[in-house]
């Protein structure tokens, strides 16, 4: 995995031959419900399709991109 950049609570990720942006949101009423989504994405970083390909509730950003593999969801191919 290779991060093209990453800025405050969002990342553009380079991983198997496809880009993704990783997202990190706060729930409005509680600062620690996070969650991180991946989602299929540009090589500039716009948003394919905002269905998304991992990630999921109580993540940080950090901690998906510290284990991509993990957190994405199974890939065809």
């Amino acid at each position: 995995m290779r991060i093209i950049n990453k800025r405050d609570n969002k990342a553009l990720i380079y991983y198997k031959n496809n880009f993704y942006v990783v997202s990190e949101a706060c729930n409005e009423f509680t600062d620690h419900d996070k969650e991180t989504l991946i989602f299929k994405s540009s090589p500039t970083g716009v948003v394919d399709d905002y269905n998304e390909v991992g990630g999921g509730r109580g993540l940080t950003l950090d901690e998906v991109l510290n284990n991509i593999n993990k957190y994405l969801y199974q890939q065809e191919g």
